[in-house]
């Protein structure tokens, strides 16, 4: 009966008044609703439609909603999905009263929604804002991070017993490269003093002409000396012109040195050019010391190559005398090259010679020369050669980092050839069951690994190298220390650096470390690898530098074939800490995922399982058959 009264009194009011009052007989405005009771005794309010914001969402596809609905109004109860925030419901993300702008065909929520978070303006009071449990604050005019309450003497007070604070962190070149550093900027420059790495701040006041000291864990302030002697200079070694130079340093003294540090240097020569001097950034003596410069470059011409230096406030120009290269030969016989020991095997530590017999020699001297090729240093120290038949004796160092067959190019004065050396892989492979009743050859050893050893007896030896994602050469071995090491890389390599090709038809790239027949394994492989061979685990699983012994076997059920995998562990992505080895054998695959990650798969004592990780930390490589 209320019911019909109330619309009798709606209609009558429509009619007569053109306005209608609930609870007043004298409406103010088109509708006028007043409160029954104002004590709280009843519920009071206006109730406006209640919708979800995907049933508005919904509405869109119905073109229920357009400019006779604007300015209508409901409550969303929940916010659209975050696929249907688009179109009329772009902006329905959560509970609210919402209206319909017809205009911009929108529904909007009601309130302007601006709060510190969002919207620039001006605290009228101290501001608190908590997350996780840590507090970030504002307080007259100063804040405090990990503080509500900051020192009244600091505008910015950061209070932790377990984080630090990490200023901007950059190269030495980007540090000068700052344009207009004002008086007192802070950076970490991270290969100042030799790649130490330390704190710089500006103590300039103008900014076109910056003053970075030092603020070194040792302490020790920035480098002067009183005078930088390069009359005095001496050279070891000599440099000819056309030649490279190879073991020349020249040595001058200085005075009155601080006992500050110093930065490294590069100084490139004029007169004659080609040549650099290159100083190593280091600590000045209290009082006289030398600094020693490594001459490299090959130089232009014969005459005489300067040097103008500036180390600790103090600058000088030195000399170096380029001779005219003399020595020749009539001819070189790089096909009659005999290397002993005889035998390079690739990852294997290698120290031997290299002779090249030449005829025509005319007794000059001649200086040292050095080149590197495939991880190989070969050096031939300064001699005199014999007149007539002779051989050119080079000393050669390194780990060949792949096995090719290498073209090493032998220049000496007017003649040159090369040399043809192979470099072999020196461990062998088995065949491991795959997918569809199928087999594949994979590398017995780690890369990196003393292939002479048994690959199913877990040693030291036979864990190998760590490589990042998509890089050729390896960044540390088992002998590498286990704490952070200097310079370590954290750029990442691209998309594709080794497989050119798809995840079901792989193609090796030249960045692919894996030996001349193998590469690295897609994430597919392994898996087929996992899911058709039983597996069983070796030694111990824990924790500890020192635990070699630790690894997964996994067993082929056709043939009984074995293939092992060492628990290695990991070289911290940041800064190449040793972590994790003895309890986890981590290896890549050469599936790459996102612009920084990349997939491998990691062996620990329970369970096998393949996940993704950013590239710039270092894991092992398992080779597989091309």
């Amino acid at each position: 009966m209320k019911f019909k009264y109330l619309m009798i009194s709606l209609l009558l009011g429509e009619l007569i008044l053109a306005q209608v009052g609930v609870n007043t007989t004298l409406p103010k405005a088109t509708l006028d609703i007043v409160a029954k009771n104002t004590d709280g005794s009843t519920v009071e309010g206006v109730l406006v439609p209640r919708v979800t914001g995907n049933a508005l969402f919904s509405a869109i596809a119905l073109n229920l909603y357009g400019i006779e609905q604007n300015s209508l109004v409901v409550y969303v109860t929940q916010g659209a999905d975050l696929g249907n925030q688009t179109g009329q419901t772009s902006q329905v993300d959560g509970p609210g009263f919402y209206y319909f702008d017809a205009i911009d065909n929108q529904w909007k929520k009601m309130g302007n929604g601006s709060n510190i978070y969002n919207t620039d303006g001006t605290l009228s009071g101290t501001r608190n804002v908590m997350m996780d449990g840590h507090n970030l604050g504002f307080t007259d005019g100063r804040i405090g991070m990990g503080t509500n309450s900051p020192d009244p003497s600091a505008i910015l007070d950061l209070t932790s017993t377990h984080d630090g604070f990490l200023p901007p962190r950059m190269t030495m070149a980007q540090m000068d490269a700052i344009s207009g550093p004002a008086q007192g900027l802070v950076i970490y420059c991270t290969d100042c003093f030799g790649s130490l790495g330390c704190i710089m701040v500006n103590d300039s006041a103008n900014p076109l002409t910056p003053n970075w000291g030092s603020m070194c864990s040792t302490n020790v302030h920035t480098g002067h000396i009183d005078d930088l002697q390069c009359s005095g200079a001496t050279t070891s070694g000599i440099v000819h012109a056309g030649v490279i130079a190879s073991g020349v340093s020249t040595t001058i003294l200085y005075i009155g040195g601080n006992g500050g540090t110093y930065f490294s240097g590069s100084f490139n020569s004029t007169g004659v050019t080609g040549l650099t001097a290159n100083l190593d950034g280091g600590t000045l003596a209290n009082g006289s010391g030398n600094l020693v410069f490594n001459i490299v470059g090959t130089p232009s011409s014969t005459g005489t190559a300067s040097f103008m230096i500036t180390v600790a406030g103090k600058s000088c120009t030195f000399t170096v005398d380029v001779d005219s290269f003399t020595a020749n030969v009539t001819s070189l016989d790089c096909a009659n090259a005999v290397f002993s020991p005889s035998t390079i095997i690739q990852g294997q530590s290698y120290t031997g010679t290299m002779s090249v017999p030449y005829t025509g020699g005319n007794g000059e001297p001649y200086p040292q020369q050095s080149f590197t090729q495939n991880g190989l240093t070969f050096t031939l120290p300064a001699g005199t050669l014999l007149t007539g038949n002779g051989n050119l004796v080079y000393n050669v160092t390194g780990n060949a980092t792949s096995a090719i067959a290498m073209s090493i190019p032998i220049t000496f004065g007017s003649a040159s050839c090369n040399v043809s050396k192979t470099v072999t892989t020196g461990g062998g492979s088995v065949t491991m069951c795959m997918a569809n009743n199928t087999i594949k050859a994979w590398a017995t050893h780690n890369l990196g690994a003393d292939t002479s050893l048994d690959p199913n007896v877990p040693v030291k030896e036979i864990h190998g190298y760590y490589y990042q994602w998509g890089v050729k050469d390896h960044v540390a071995d088992t002998d590498t220390p286990v704490g952070a090491i200097s310079g370590w890389n954290t750029t990442t390599a691209s998309n594709g650096a080794w497989n050119s090709g798809t995840e079901a038809s792989p193609v090796k790239t030249a960045l692919d470390p894996c030996p001349v027949g193998f590469r690295v394994p897609t994430k597919s492989e392994y898996a087929d690898l996992v899911n058709n061979t039983s597996n069983s685990i070796i030694g111990t699983f824990a924790i500890d530098p020192t635990n070699f012994g630790s690894a997964k076997q996994f067993i082929c059920p056709g043939n009984g074939n074995k293939l092992t995998f060492p628990a290695s562990g990991q070289r911290n992505r940041d800064n190449g800490a040793l972590t994790l080895r003895g309890s986890a054998g981590i290896y890549w695959t050469s599936t790459d995922y996102s612009n920084a990650n990349a997939y491998y798969y990691y062996f620990i004592n329970s369970s096998v399982n393949s996940a993704n990780y950013n590239r710039a930390i270092g894991w092992s490589v398992r080779c597989i058959a091309e």
